[in-house]
């Protein structure tokens, strides 16, 4: 797409023509009389501007005007709902001293944004193809420029508006900002990904975009009560983690979560299972009373081996249940940590309530930390059997969504503190 392109194809979105005697173009929204379209030449700059800004999915890469490196992607925020940060609004900005990274997260889109956005826009959903989808995002966008242009009294008076203005007055954009200190080391996609963790965690609420269409607003996302206190991020984290963890959020229905939460669980599976055969096997030989010289010794550490390998597959991984005692052991190593992210009201739930669909575990939570972590890997696991197996001669361990949806819900925060556990202690400081 070229520059020229580009102008035509918002004129046509945004009803904009120029006028038969004069150089003026003019817009005219619904119910609203002629408007001076100003600033076209602008709009035009940005986007050559723009071809030469690195991108990545949704965040392009940019020098602002103080030279700092700069990441900005679309983000997720529920502003109906949302507790103001300050007295100032709902925008908010976090400085990193230590790692010297500024973040910015609002409606304060850049004109790089705005601009680069809509290109992308253009690039999707053809202008001059006409389809379902084509029609409905257009009359949306179109719909937003004439109701958010002006809500003034009817004694004011208006006369131009920037092309660029309508442009952002359509979209319901957020981004999240990340500024470079000069000197800072923080590879901004780190930064991100750590951001985003920090704000999901704290505000129980997605934050990461896929689409176009989520990031203008067509797609309606969760909303739920939320933790606004929140300071940067200090640690870098797995990007694959917190995928999942975003769907996980992100999805209304309990299944998916469950199910999003046990993909973080199982990530490590095999590594941790190999791990485990690993030091059995150093242990062994390492210790002060081994003899290679000693037949009796040496098949016994063939025979240990052997017994977990039994339900090993071809790949190397382990046995799923085993894996996942193993996963608990090594990531849970603060148990009065873990159970301090629960509230009272759910940690006697956990105890005093079996899973009736699933026959998963009561927690005693007053036993060693090694039957409790057995209990927690029993109801995790049991459970997400009767999710995904569907047997006729085991309905009595199956989930039905409409029937046990409720009960499954109440099983969210102890897999969510449990992914929470794994994504936080297998991070590092970001640096």
């Amino acid at each position: 797409m070229i520059g020229n392109e580009f102008i035509e194809d918002l004129f046509f979105l945004f009803r904009i023509s120029q006028s038969e005697d004069t150089l003026k173009y003019i817009r005219k929204p619904q119910g609203i009389e002629e408007i001076e379209v100003i600033e076209v030449d602008r709009v035009l700059q940005l986007f050559n501007e723009i071809e030469d800004i690195t991108e990545n999915e949704f965040t392009i890469y940019y020098n602002n005007n103080e030279d700092k490196k700069v990441a900005e992607v679309a983000v997720s925020i529920d502003f109906y709902q949302y507790r103001r940060f300050d007295d100032e609004g709902i925008d908010r900005k976090i400085e990193d001293n230590d790692n010297q990274i500024e973040y910015e997260i609002g409606r304060e889109v850049t004109d790089y944004y705005i601009v680069w956005l809509y290109k992308k826009i253009f690039e999707k959903y053809s202008i001059r193809i006409r389809t379902e989808m084509t029609q409905r995002m257009y009359m949306i966008l179109n719909r937003r420029s004439d109701k958010r242009w002006y809500r003034r009294g009817e004694n004011d008076e208006v006369n131009e508006i920037s092309l660029l203005e309508i442009m952002r007055r359509s979209v319901d954009c957020t981004t999240l900002k990340v500024t470079k200190q000069r000197g800072s080391k923080i590879n901004l996609d780190d930064a991100i990904d750590s951001f985003s963790y920090t704000y999901m965690c704290n505000m129980n609420s997605p934050i990461r975009m896929y689409s176009i269409e989520e990031i203008i607003g067509i797609l309606n996302r969760r909303q739920k009560a939320r933790n606004n206190d929140f300071e940067a991020p200090k640690r870098k984290y797995n990007s694959d983690l917190i995928d999942y963890y975003n769907l996980a959020v992100s999805s209304e229905d309990p299944f998916i979560s469950f199910i999003s939460y046990y993909h973080i669980i199982e990530y490590y599976f095999d590594k941790v299972y190999r791990e485990q055969q690993i030091n059995t096997l150093r242990t062994s030989i390492a210790s002060p009373r081994f003899s290679y010289k000693d037949d009796k010794q040496l098949f016994n550490i063939i025979e240990k081996i052997i017994k977990d390998n039994r339900s090993v597959r071809e790949n190397g991984s382990g046995n799923e249940q085993q894996s996942l005692n193993y996963v608990l052991n090594k990531y849970i190593y603060d148990l009065d940590d873990f159970k301090q992210r629960l509230n009272n009201q759910e940690l006697n739930f956990y105890q005093n309530n079996s899973v009736s669909f699933s026959t998963g575990d009561a927690i005693i939570w007053t036993k060693d930390k090694d039957k409790i972590l057995k209990a927690i890997s029993n109801r995790i696991y049991k459970t997400r059997n009767a999710l995904v197996h569907s047997k006729d001669s085991k309905k009595d361990v199956t989930y039905h969504p409409y029937l046990h949806k409720n009960e499954l819900e109440k099983e969210i925060s102890l897999i969510k503190t449990v992914a929470e556990c794994i994504i936080e202690n297998d991070s590092v400081y970001l640096v």
